[in-house]
Order: C-alpha cells, then structure tokens, then sequence
C-alpha cells in the first residue's frame, strides 16, 4: 500500500488518501483517485494533466461530495496549533448569527474527528473558490464584493471577533451560479471532467455571495476588560506595521489587512511589482479610504463601521456609467469585448449593482471606539463598559 501511495499519489494528499474509507463511511466520497481500486489514466502521455495529477496547493484541504450530491470542502484542523478555529466557526454557524444575513463567515456543514490522530478534526464545509476569480468585470461588481466583505468583517467585529488574516486567500465566493455548469474541484476554470476550459458568467449576471474563512488566528473578546492586547501572528498577506512588535490590537489589524489588499489587488493594477503596480483609474475614488486604512498608526485607523459610512458615500456619487467600467485593468481586445458587454446590460436595464439593505451603523461611545482602536499598554489596560 505505500509503495502504491507513493507512487500513484502526491505526498500531501497521504492524509486524505489514509481517510479514504473512513470519509466514504462518514457520508463524504473524495475523488476516484483516492480509491485503492484506482488505476490511473489508461495512456500515459506527459502532456496529459488530468483528474489524477490535481492537487489542492495546501496539504491540510481536500474536496468531497457528500452523500445527497453536495459538493463540498473538508479541511483537517490541529487542536494544539490552532485550538480555537472550530469554536469559532461553530459560532458563527449556529443559532441566531448562522441566520443573520450579515454573517459571511463559511457555514460549517459538520465536524468529525480524525480516527486516527486525537490532534486533529476535518471540518466540512461548502465548496467555495477564490474571490477575484475569474476577474472582476466591472467597477459594481468589485464595489458588490467589498461590500459584503466589510458586512462580514463588521458582523464579527460587533460580536467582538477580531478575524486576524482576513487577506487575500481567506475570502472565497460561492461559485454556483458563476459557474452554472460546474468546474473541477481544484483547477477550478476547467471544467468538471477536467478536459476542457468551464463556461463562467459574470458576477452582474449572478451576484455572488462572498464569504470569509480561516478562523485559525482569530479570537473573542470581552469589551468589560478594555481593548485587547494579542501577541502578534504574522497572517497571509502584508502585516501591518504593529506587527515589529510583540503585541498589538487585533481590531485595527484586520481594518489593515482590508485596506492593503483593496489598494494592491485593485487600486493598483499590478501588485506584483516592486511598486506597487500603475494605478486603476476607476476605482481611485477609493484611494483615500485605502490608505485611511492602512495609517502606520493603528488608532488612526477607521473603525469598520467608519469603514463602510465612507464607502457607501463615495459608492453613491458614482454614475451608472462609471459602475459599468472595467473592475480590473484589461487588455485592448478584453476592454472592448468589456464595453460591448455594459452596452448590451445598459440597453437591456441590467442593474451595474444589486439592490441590498444598508447595514445599520452603530455610534460608538468613546471607550468602545477605543476597544476597537487603542493599543494599550499592560499596565494602562482598565476595564471599560459599552
């Protein structure tokens, strides 16, 4: 058996080939490759990357398809590494916050233990790809996509759950209608038989849901005994400048984590530069909030709820015309096939954003405003009330 494991399988899918029986025992069926029964492909051809060679890029993630047809993801989550992660997500999964339509944090379908490691549980959850894939077509839809971003970071924050690396791989958007005729579980702009390019819409044809995962780092806290105090995890994507030291507010890190991924994945069309990226020209009306965000200071930063009375006002100048400009920045061919497209949604009085409630914001007295903002020092640390 191991010498067909190593052969036949990548090493970091060896957890989830071990699980195989346990899983489909469970109610979940990974994909035929992970079957002792497996054969392979049956020509062997070096061109050929299907089914069998895709693998997820982070050992601990797997997909499945639960026994009632539901694609979804499972995730094997160390108790010693990260011991508060199901907790958590449990919490935002579970009564009255599972069914407020302000929570974005992933659903948790179910958690099972690992049978063969104490330390560890897989955590089952629905199939969900990366947010900015495929690209932004307009200005709306990224304007659409923050929104519900900033929705979710506030509903955690009013529940006093800091996220602490809501960056660029954390935030995932429900593919189901994006993708109507489905994708292939890893390599997910092919298709589901994994042999040819999938057919997408836009997201102005679907308006997905987007969603916030990943509550390894994150933490509850309690508001009576003043601002927190954290020691400092690096996240996924740039930290910010509090993080030189041993300790800071997680609140305003994670307004940080926002703002820098709204000013170098979208502000700037290139983030993979040493600059930075040249600028995108319809979204800098966002530009001073992006960089209110990221303040080298953490007090000066906006509070979430600052976040969004702030974007809802820019969003609100904005035309018709200027919500149906390119999202991201495109090529000459792509730009016009863009144009021809919001022509086309204009003429046929497809709405450049869907209409949502406006999220209720909340005054923040001072000393709760300092919860959210102030660093304090151990020994200034004093309790405080809402």
């Amino acid at each position: 058996m191991l010498e067909k494991l190593k052969s036949q399988f990548f090493e970091r899918e060896a957890f989830w080939f071990q699980r195989q029986p346990f899983l489909e025992q469970a109610g979940y069926q990974l994909r035929p490759k992970f079957n002792m029964s497996f054969a392979g492909p049956k020509t062997q051809d070096r061109y050929n990357f299907g089914d069998h060679k895709a693998q997820h890029p982070r050992k601990h993630i797997m997909d499945a398809e639960r026994h009632d047809g539901k694609p979804v993801m499972l995730k094997w989550v160390s108790k010693k590494t990260h011991p508060h992660e199901v907790e958590i997500a449990r919490l935002f999964s579970t009564g009255a916050m599972a069914k407020n339509s302000k929570n974005h944090c992933v659903p948790i379908l179910d958690v099972l233990q690992d049978p063969q490691d104490s330390d560890k549980q897989i955590i089952v959850m629905p199939r969900l790809i990366r947010f900015d894939e495929p690209i932004f077509d307009t200005v709306g839809e990224v304007i659409d996509c923050f929104r519900q971003i900033f929705e979710g970071i506030q509903f955690m924050h009013e529940n006093f759950v800091a996220h602490r690396d809501c960056s660029l791989l954390n935030i995932l958007q429900d593919p189901t209608k994006l993708f109507p005729r489905g994708f292939h579980p890893v390599n997910y702009c092919l298709n589901p038989t994994h042999d040819g390019l999938a057919y997408s819409i836009t997201r102005t044809e679907c308006w997905p849901r987007y969603y916030l995962i990943d509550f390894g780092l994150s933490r509850r806290y309690d508001p009576s005994k003043g601002p927190p105090l954290e020691r400092v995890v690096p996240g996924g994507g740039r930290n910010p400048p509090e993080y030189s030291g041993t300790e800071c507010n997680p609140f305003p890190a994670d307004i940080y984590f926002l703002g820098n991924l709204l000013k170098h994945h979208f502000i700037r069309s290139d983030p993979s530069t040493s600059s930075g990226g040249d600028c995108h020209a319809p979204l800098q009306f966002l530009k001073p909030l992006a960089d209110d965000m990221t303040h080298k200071d953490p007090a000066m930063r906006p509070t979430i709820g600052e976040v969004i009375q702030r974007f809802n006002k820019e969003v609100e100048q904005l035309s018709q015309w200027q919500l149906r400009k390119p999202g991201q920045k495109l090529d000459w061919p792509a730009w016009f096939d863009q144009v021809l497209r919001q022509v086309r949604n204009h003429l046929k009085g497809v709405p450049p954003l869907p209409t949502r409630p406006a999220p209720a914001i909340r005054t923040l007295s001072l000393r709760m405003r300092a919860f959210y903002t102030k660093t304090p020092k151990i020994e200034e640390k004093a309790p405080i009330s809402a």
